[in-house]
């Protein structure tokens, strides 16, 4: 019998190969950004609602959203898939267009357990998003949370830092090609699980320290290798290590405040770090610090880090630069790349990637 996990590979390479327009049409675009559920009313259409679609163009925007092969195995938000069709239904309506039986057939079965919901989803409780890599390279599948905190912690959805961290990887190949490479605050692990997926590190490890999140992230992990060979570590604190061939790939609970007692350096001598969204709260930098130090010290200071901020308070973000600064840092700005493959919302979010380097000792 298929696993879940064996099945999501079977899944997603179908989703790949029958997509049910041309790459780059206005269908596929659309179809991306409802599989990662990207909100609403940010959504680029190009010109797909702006005339009339006819019975058969409402059924192939049905299978490539709400009917997605994907989406039917590994579902996305009930909450986001009913404000999806609400809008397609509004916009036809407008323009006077007959509607596909389907769209209210699956609207009204979303709408049937309880209220109607709102545009942009704020649902609670765990669901999943299909990110479609660029190039023909397969589809990563999470469970995350809608709601900005669940749980106690922000940590169970991707930010859209880290799918700024994705553009600018995707750029940036040969910075990435077979390193070993750490993930700090990997939440459910979009970057860390991209990067192993398509860039053939040595290892990658993914790294957070709140339960129900490394609870996730481990799920993820799975779902996404499901042939990798499972590895045995002495580290109590790695809770999972697979093999996928090419790649280890390793969750670990890693707290900032006790990185020197965690034994690192007996799975990983990092030469890349990357991090988004983990510069939001001032109380955290001594420790940020102090695991930076520890693991540059690993690699002689010969490792980089790459770190994706959303800029919510530039005070905030000026206080950490300004720490990395008098402990000897270099810092890059780089320019942020347009989003062309995961869909983040540029014009909504301040997103600022910076590359820090030290100097050898």
């Amino acid at each position: 019998m298929k696993t879940n996990e064996t099945l999501v590979v079977g899944v997603a390479k179908e989703a790949t190969a029958t997509a049910t327009a041309a790459v780059d049409s206005p269908l596929k675009i659309v179809s991306k950004q409802f599989l990662c559920c990207t909100p609403v009313r940010s959504i680029r259409w190009h010109g797909l609602l702006s005339e009339t679609l006819t019975w058969d163009e409402q059924a192939r925007l049905l299978d490539a959203t709400v009917d997605h092969p994907l989406v039917k195995r590994y579902p996305v938000s009930v909450a986001y898939q009913a404000a999806f069709l609400k809008f397609v239904i509004e916009q036809l309506s407008k323009m006077n267009v007959e509607q596909h039986d389907r769209l209210y057939e699956n609207y009204c079965g979303m709408l049937a357990s309880g209220a109607e919901l709102p545009l942009d989803d704020p649902s609670i409780g765990l669901s999943y998003k299909h990110y479609e890599l660029p190039h023909g390279q397969g589809v990563i599948s999470l469970k995350e949370s809608g709601a900005f905190v669940s749980d106690g912690t922000t940590g169970l959805c991707s930010w859209q830092a880290a799918k700024a961290l994705c553009e600018h990887i995707s750029n940036n190949r040969d910075d990435f090609q077979g390193r070993n490479i750490l993930e700090l605050g990997s939440g459910v692990g979009l970057a860390g699980i991209y990067l192993a997926k398509c860039y053939e590190p040595s290892i990658v490890v993914m790294s957070d320290c709140h339960g129900s999140v490394l609870s996730a992230l481990k799920d993820n992990v799975r779902l996404n290798f499901p042939n990798a060979a499972h590895v045995d570590c002495d580290n109590p604190l790695v809770s999972l290590l697979l093999d996928s061939g090419n790649t280890l790939i390793g969750v670990m609970d890693l707290d900032w405040q006790y990185v020197s007692a965690s034994n690192l350096s007996q799975l990983i001598e990092p030469d890349v770090i990357v991090a988004a969204d983990i510069v939001y709260d001032h109380t955290l930098f001594p420790a940020l610090l102090s695991t930076l130090n520890y693991i540059f010290c690993l690699s002689n200071n010969r490792c980089k880090f790459v770190l994706a901020c959303t800029e919510r308070n530039q005070d905030t973000l000026n206080e950490f630069l300004q720490l990395l600064i008098t402990a000897k840092f270099r810092i890059n700005e780089e320019t942020v790349s347009p989003s062309r493959h995961f869909h983040w919302d540029s014009s909504a979010s301040n997103i600022r990637i910076f590359t820090i380097s030290r100097a050898f000792t």
